[in-house]
């Protein structure tokens, strides 16, 4: 029993070592700091957002719902002379994401028992879950209207009214804007049909960069430690050319990858919306409302998509490729790599949960720093017909490329490439 004990030690410290407790404690300080960014972005979703209220009915029980919506985490912000045909150009000139209009005659319906309406807007800026929770909240604003005024209803006692109309009788008519276009829909209805469409984006894209920046680090690292770097290194071929071969044979492996689970991932979220076009179909209902809005990337988007998530490829082998170079051995891979995948982690979580062109300054030039935030951010902005984001994150991401690629050829320019390691140990 005590030889297995010894064993034990033995593989405990050949495994627990500084190369790998350094990554394991980044990791654990990068989620720290990302739930206190998070918790902070979520603080500022969670105060009152402004709300532009038309109130062209001018009565007592449109004062009231005013009154509710104020209460309902927005800050109401009279329009005047603004109806149907000039509520979106209204938001869209002062900056409004949400809107509501009270319609004339709208108490007088209420008090001789028939339903009435309001309409409420919903400006798309973003596909976040930071801003998806805003038309949550304002349709939970509405509900509580009519919860109000069907209590009402039902104390009065009023004769001859129809049951649906207790139950409802304010109905929500619900409108999403959309750069210059509208359409009558539910917010929720446009973001899930987004969501359905560049769920899966960025985790291949995450997938896909882990794979490809293992393979070729640990690529070098065998060839380092099996001393067939030092052959290669002799042959009549330039050093840049070396590092270019072996990041666009990585990469082209990385995009079969990348097909292969977006096939896989497209029959399996089609398996789990029950088929039927799987996560490309829209929402049922509302499949005119975002024919309108004019929600669909065209040949051009998609080339435009692949292309900045072709670019994160290389930029994220290219790191890689200099990461292996200070590989001893190929069971070292693993921690080196993990600076990698912080950066990706990081525009991933905060691109999914919030919204980062609204986010604090500091924040936002941070995460738009990371080269891998511009993928993620790729698709939305292709929806949103926002070409020039996403043209300006390829140029962004070209010359993070152009720099990494100098500095691995550089690297492997030396042949100091042969002994270079990465140790926390004092040498003796």
């Amino acid at each position: 029993m005590r030889r297995f004990f010894v064993l034990v030690r033995k593989e405990l410290k050949e495994l627990v070592t500084p190369q790998m407790l350094l990554p394991l404690a980044l990791v654990i300080l990068m989620f720290v700091m990302l739930g206190n960014v998070l918790e902070g972005e979520m603080d500022r979703g969670r105060e009152a957002q402004p709300l532009g209220v038309a109130d062209l009915d001018g009565s007592v029980l449109s004062a009231q719902l005013e009154e509710a919506l104020s209460q309902g985490n927005f800050e109401v912000v009279s329009l005047e002379g603004v109806d149907e045909d000039t509520m979106a150009a209204e938001l869209t000139e002062r900056d409004l994401g949400y809107g509501v209009i009270i319609p004339a005659g709208f108490e007088a319906a209420i008090q001789r028992g028939a339903s009435a309406s309001v309409d409420t807007y919903g400006v798309v800026r973003s596909f976040s879950l930071n801003a998806l929770g805003q038309a949550e909240t304002l349709n939970a604003v509405v509900g509580a209207v009519n919860e109000a005024v069907s209590s009402q209803l039902i104390a009065e006692g009023m004769p001859g009214t129809n049951p649906a109309v207790v139950k409802q009788p304010v109905a929500n008519i619900e409108h999403v804007i959309v750069g210059d276009a509208e359409a009558q829909a539910s917010v929720e209805s446009v973001y899930g049909f987004i969501t359905s469409q560049t769920t899966f984006i960025p985790i291949v894209l995450f997938m896909v960069i882990i794979f490809a920046a293992q393979m070729i680090a640990t690529t070098i690292a065998s060839e380092k430690e099996n001393k067939t770097l030092e052959t290669m290194l002799a042959s009549p071929v330039s050093r840049t050319a070396l590092v270019m071969s072996k990041m666009v044979a990585a990469g082209t492996v990385a995009l079969v990858s990348a097909g292969a689970y977006m096939i896989g991932l497209r029959s399996y979220l089609g398996g789990m919306s029950g088929g039927e076009g799987g996560p490309f179909q829209s929402p049922q209902g509302a499949t005119s409302a975002i024919e309108e809005l004019g929600l669909g990337l065209g040949s051009v988007d998609w080339a435009l998509l692949g292309f900045t998530l072709f670019m994160s490829i290389l930029v994220a082998l290219a790191i890689a490729v200099i990461l292996g170079a200070f590989a001893e051995n190929v069971k070292a891979v693993q921690s080196l790599i993990a600076p990698l995948m912080i950066l990706v982690l990081i525009p991933y979580f905060l691109t999914l949960l919030s919204d980062i062109q609204s986010a604090s300054p500091a924040l936002r030039a941070f995460v738009l720093a990371i080269p891998f935030t511009h993928a993620f951010m790729a698709a939305p902005n292709l929806y949103l017909d926002q070409h020039q984001q996403v043209l300006l994150g390829i140029g962004y991401q070209a010359i993070w490329l152009a720099v990494l690629v100098f500095a691995a050829a550089r690297i492997f320019a030396s042949d100091r490439i042969l002994t270079m390691k990465l140790s926390l140990r004092r040498s003796r």
